[in-house]
């Protein structure tokens, strides 16, 4: 059996630490293909090889437009010669019609807050045949509470991104919360620690920053325009702009005292 992880950036490092225990329990071969990271380990410098599963990895940056940039992840998915692709970059519906049969969409939750990293299961979108070829490498390296979720590659992609929405939406909203505090003299810190007493209301992402009153995250600053320019919708629309707004004001306070 042979494994391949195309992308070995940030989240392809982390992600590696999987693969890598897949392939020592299936006994398989595992390489490494990234043009852009020439000390990745078992590196392979072309995809002329066949292989059993091929995850891919890699970034999907914001264009201008705001729109995610698939460019990489459609051109890797007409050249590499594998059984099942898994993509775990983070991807826009309308790519959907781009990709080859062989293809699932399986999202990647794992981030750079200390909230990353602690979900007990993985997302699998696609066939199901597919999908319960890639479900069996994940039964070989975790114990049976960890959770496999099937469906469909439409219903995984939007999750994914209804997932980085509210926290960048819950990241503006305390923020505009501890503006409010600020008028009225209240700590913050105070509200913020009454608030998260209820169990509804989960505490991440509710610290605020008064040098840095907005999300600023790799994730997030390309994820919510993409989902912007393809959906459009109020709500989301409304916190990039007052994402935006934030980021601006603090920048302009920073020139002023730089003139000063």
């Amino acid at each position: 059996m042979k494994i391949l992880q195309c992308g070995y950036g940030h989240i392809g490092q982390v992600l590696f630490q999987d693969f890598q225990k897949m392939a020592t329990a299936s006994k398989a071969a595992l390489s490494v293909y990234d043009p852009y990271s020439p000390n990745c380990p078992y590196k392979v410098n072309d995809l002329h090889e066949h292989y059993n599963f091929a995850f891919v990895c890699v970034p999907t940056d914001k264009m201008d437009s705001g729109s995610a940039d698939i460019s990489i992840v459609v051109d890797l998915c007409s050249r590499i010669d594998a059984d099942v692709i898994i993509i775990k970059s983070t991807i826009p519906v309308d790519i959907i019609r781009f990709l080859p049969q062989n293809a699932i969409f399986s999202p990647e939750f794992t981030g750079t807050t200390p909230h990353s990293g602690l979900h007990n299961y993985v997302v699998l979108g696609g066939s199901r045949g597919l999908c319960n070829k890639v479900a069996y490498l994940y039964t070989l390296i975790h114990s049976a509470d960890f959770e496999i979720i099937y469906t469909d590659i439409k219903t995984a992609i939007i999750a994914k991104y209804m997932e980085n929405c509210f926290l960048a939406l819950k990241v503006t909203f305390c923020n505009e919360i501890a503006l409010a505090c600020k008028k009225e003299g209240v700590e913050y810190e105070d509200v913020r620690n009454i608030f998260i007493k209820d169990s509804r209301i989960n505490a991440s992402h509710t610290f605020v920053y008064e040098e840095t009153p907005y999300y600023d995250s790799h994730c997030f600053n390309k994820d919510i325009p993409a989902f912007n320019a393809q959906f459009n919708l109020p709500l989301m629309c409304a916190v990039e702009r007052i994402n935006t707004d934030m980021k601006n004001a603090v920048l302009n306070r920073a020139d002023g005292v730089s003139h000063e």
